[in-house]
């Protein structure tokens, strides 16, 4: 079936990006990435509007935040910076320029109110996926000859909505330098965002106000529901959908996907104890259930997680899709619109033609310090004492281009490598693929559940799943296991965007003094930062004045730096 009519995709506000010094020139191609108005047009059919969603994800918004303005993974880089796993660790006592990185705004706090760019660029990315999502699901219907289309959109708008809850969901956080703060944050307590569906008009959009929590799950496990029926009445034959988009289906999601995403948000339910929702699981209840979906999409996917050899190899190592990835984004020499409006650019120490050799995004001193020396994850990482011969198996730079970085740079990360190795030409080299979900983060949901009712059997988990990372692992009995799930998570998932919220809903504080963290980042904390809930920006208060009281308050700046005490 062709639909003849496409809906077309609403207007995307642009947004001023806070601009930083040590600014690289941007080299554009002679012939610019497909537009989404290309996308849209009336005569694409519906195979062109599902390929429309992935092809968003990889994709800039209009070029409106700076040069990370790369889509959903450039989300998942401000994630990690946002929860301090994740930031520039060049020196500027040896030359570096801590502004060549683009992402760190969210390291400092700032530019986290209603007004913020940063706040604007979140909202300005999801909402335009769950508008392409909504398109497939209002297009398809209920025509059963249809179904897969119906629960593959369906499976990306749980996706994205998930995700909102993590930012929006408004938890308890201290601000000692907002005196109202916490009073103010009293007063959108288990507000989350507004639903929009295929069904809601324009003039619904205006009055649309932000969903509790209950209602939120509702919503989503309904849609995992039908994308889960949708995808078990496929499975007794082969699928109609051949999608030829990037040549690979991993940019869909299947049904091992989909039992993931009811892990992660059974996963955030479970903080929250005797709330006496009449639909939805929380509690004990609910980490039951984050662990059993988590061990239904680690059998469901029946793959093997990621070996040594994958995440080590110079030439491949997360930029191409491997077994262990069960749904992905994949750019192509096509869809690369220059030299630095891509992920490598900003995060790959060996792209040349980027910000990765200038900015020089790594770990925590004290990450580096407690993994085992043992723990392959931790040869992709430059230490104090460091030589090129401990690690020119590790990279393709020369060791006089090595070693100037190591000096500049301690605790840069290796782990993400340009396309096919490639150095130089940005073309080639800003052409990856890249996890929105790997088997991986399903064994660390399933052990970090069962921790909060069995730790016992987490630690059995924790220890069978870091023998496959480090030789002599074990956890020490006087170790907290949720806690040692969660660091482990943070060195596993670095880059991919996946810890924030797991900090978020645990209450976990941060430490960064006394590291190797640019001055303005050092923090303590006795539980989340503030920063972390973020509120309704301003560009949808003005259309949707519903929100308008339900905003939530600015966070920006509510601890400061110990430097600038």
């Amino acid at each position: 079936m062709k639909l003849n009519k496409i809906l077309k995709t609403t207007a995307v506000v642009l947004i001023a990006a806070v601009s930083f010094t040590g600014c690289i020139k941007e080299v554009f191609p002679k012939e610019s990435a497909i537009t989404e108005s290309q996308l849209s047009q009336s005569d694409a059919g519906l195979e062109s509007l599902l390929k429309s969603v992935p092809s968003a994800m990889a994709a800039t918004v209009a070029a409106s935040y700076d040069h990370s303005d790369f889509g959903y993974h450039s989300i998942g880089l401000y994630k990690d910076h946002h929860a301090l796993t994740m930031f520039p660790c060049t020196r500027v006592d040896r030359g570096g320029n801590v502004y060549y990185s683009r992402l760190q705004a969210p390291n400092y706090g700032f530019d986290m109110g209603t007004n913020g760019g940063y706040t604007h660029y979140i909202w300005y990315n999801y909402y335009p996926y769950i508008k392409k999502a909504n398109d497939i699901i209002g297009a398809v219907g209920t025509d059963e000859s249809l179904m897969e289309y119906r629960g593959i959109a369906k499976a990306f708008r749980a996706l994205f909505y998930i995700d909102l809850v993590g930012y929006y969901d408004s938890l308890e956080a201290k601000a000692p330098m907002l005196p109202t703060y916490e009073a103010d944050l009293l007063k959108v307590k288990d507000y989350i965002v507004p639903i929009v569906t295929e069904n809601t008009t324009e003039a619904t959009a205006k009055l649309n106000q932000r969903a509790k929590r209950e209602e939120m799950f509702e919503f989503i496990f309904a849609d995992l529901k039908d994308a889960e029926e949708c995808f078990l009445a496929y499975e007794a034959e082969d699928s109609k959908l051949k999608p030829t988009v990037y040549g690979s289906s991993v940019t869909y999601p299947e049904l091992a996907a989909v039992y993931g995403l009811y892990a992660r948000a059974y996963l955030w339910l479970g903080g929250f104890n005797n709330l006496n929702y009449e639909n939805v699981a929380t509690g004990e209840e609910a980490y039951r259930l984050a662990a059993e979906y988590a061990r239904k999409a680690i059998d469901t996917a029946n793959v093997s997680i990621m070996s040594e050899m994958e995440w080590t190899n110079t030439t491949t190592g997360f930029n191409s899709v491997v077994p262990a990835w069960i749904w992905a984004t994949q750019m192509s020499t096509d869809t690369v619109i220059n030299n630095l409006y891509a992920f490598p650019a900003h995060v790959c120490p060996e792209a040349s033609y980027g910000y990765g050799p200038l900015a020089c995004v790594g770990v925590a001193s004290k990450t580096y310090d407690r993994l085992s020396n043992s723990d392959f994850r931790k040869k992709l990482i430059i230490g104090p004492n460091t030589t090129y011969a401990d690690f020119k198996n590790y990279t393709t730079m020369p060791q006089d281009e090595w070693e100037e970085l190591a000096y500049r740079a301690p605790y840069t990360n290796f782990k993400f490598r340009p396309a096919q190795g490639e150095r130089v030409d940005y073309m080639v080299a800003n052409a990856v693929s890249l996890p929105i979900m790997r088997i991986e983060e399903m064994y660390f949901i399933e052990m970090e559940a069962i921790a909060h009712y069995d730790e016992g059997t987490a630690r059995t988990l924790l220890n069978t799943f870091m023998a496959n990372r480090a030789s002599n692992y074990v956890i020490l009995p006087t170790e907290d296991v949720v806690d040692e799930i969660i660091f482990q998570k943070s060195v596993e998932f670095w880059g991919e965007g996946k810890v924030l919220f797991d900090m978020k809903r645990l209450n976990m504080g941060v430490d960064t003094t006394g590291q190797n963290y640019p001055s303005g980042m050092l923090f303590k904390s006795e539980g989340r930062l503030p920063w972390w809930n973020l509120p309704i920006p301003s560009g949808e208060t003005a259309v949707n004045t519903a929100c308008k009281e339900t905003a939530g308050p600015d966070p920006s700046r509510g601890l400061v730096s110990e430097d600038a005490i």
